[in-house]
C-alpha cells in the first residue's frame, strides 16, 4: 500500500517488488487516493477477502489506513516513516523499518569519516529534537569530538545563531527538524561554513550537491530491497526483529581539503 505517487514511495515499492521477484513473494501494488487518503471499496473489499500473509504500507497515509481499517486482519508492517513513534493512527506496537537512523550510528559514522573534529554543532529546535542532541551528545562520550547545542526557537533566530555559533565548531550538524527544514537556510549555513572553514553535515543528497562535507542518504530502492528481505523472514518465522534502515554516508572530498578536515 504506497500513500502518495511521490518518487521515493515508487522505488521503494519497486525494491520490494524485485526483491520479493528473487525471494518468491507475490506482490500486489495499491495506492491511496491523493484526496481522500483512502481507496476504493473494491480495493478494500479485495484486501480484506484475500487473505494476505502481510500488507505492508509506505509512507505514513498509507500507515494510518491499513492501522485504522478494522476489516484488514492481515499482519501490518511499515516502511518510509521518519517518526513512528510521532505518527499520529499508528499504534506503540506497529512493527516496521523507520526512515530514522539511530543516533549512535550516525555519530559513529561522523567519527569514522571525519578525523580530526574536536567539536560539532547540533542545530535543532528542542522543542522537537532535544531528546536526538541528549543521546548524540551522550554517544559522542565514546569518540574523540563534544557535541554542543545550537538552539533555535523559530526560523527568525537561525542566521543569528548560526552566525555567533560557526567559528566556535570545526562542523555544524543539520539534522532533521521542522523549523530549520529550508533549501534556502541549508545553502545559507553551508556557505558560511566554507567562509568559516566549518564543515556541514546533512541527511540527503541536497546537502552533498550543495556542499556538505559529510551527508546520510538513502537509496529507497535499496530500502525496499530490504523491506522485501524483512517481509520474507517475518512471514517464514511468524518474528519480527527491529533493525535501522539500510543507508550510505556521502564524504565530499572536494570541500573536505578545502576547509582542512581530515577524511577517511
Amino acid at each position: 500500500m504506497i500513500s502518495k505517487k511521490i518518487k521515493p514511495y515508487i522505488q521503494i515499492g519497486d525494491g520490494i517488488k524485485s526483491k520479493s521477484e528473487e525471494v518468491e513473494l507475490d506482490v500486489d501494488i495499491f495506492f491511496l487516493d491523493p484526496e481522500t487518503e483512502s481507496i476504493s471499496g473494491n480495493a478494500l473489499h479485495e484486501l480484506t477477502l484475500e487473505k494476505y500473509k502481510l500488507i505492508a504500507a509506505i509512507g505514513p497515509e498509507a500507515a494510518v489506513f491499513i492501522w485504522s481499517a478494522r476489516s484488514i486482519q492481515s499482519p501490518k508492517i511499515y516502511t518510509a516513516i521518519l517518526d513512528p513513534e510521532n505518527c499520529s493512527g499508528l499504534p506503540e506496537h506497529a512493527m516496521g523499518i523507520a526512515l530514522k537512523i539511530p543516533v549512535e550510528i550516525q555519530v559513529e559514522q561522523i567519527s569514522r569519516h571525519l578525523r580530526n573534529l574536536d567539536s560539532i554543532g547540533i542545530l535543532f529546535n528542542p522543542k522537537f529534537n532535544q531528546v536526538f542532541y541528549n543521546q548524540a551528545d551522550a554517544a559522542a562520550l565514546n569518540h574523540s569530538f563534544e557535541i554542543l547545542p545550537i538552539k533555535v526557537d523559530s526560523k527568525n533566530q537561525i542566521f543569528q545563531q548560526v552566525k555567533m555559533h560557526i567559528s566556535k565548531v570545526d562542523a555544524i550538524w543539520m539534522i532533521p527538524d521542522q523549523t530549520i527544514i529550508s533549501e534556502k537556510i541549508i545553502q545559507y549555513v553551508i556557505k558560511q561554513g566554507i567562509y568559516q572553514n566549518t564543515g556541514v553535515i546533512g541527511y540527503n543528497s541536497f546537502f552533498s550537491l550543495s556542499g556538505a562535507v559529510f551527508s546520510f542518504e538513502f537509496d529507497y530502492e535499496a530500502l525496499g530491497r530490504q523491506a522485501a528481505l524483512k517481509i520474507k523472514a517475518f512471514i517464514e518465522s511468524g518474528q519480527w526483529v527491529a533493525e535501522p534502515p539500510v543507508f550510505k554516508t556521502i564524504v565530499n572530498q572536494r570541500i573536505a581539503k578545502k576547509i582542512g578536515i581530515s577524511v577517511k
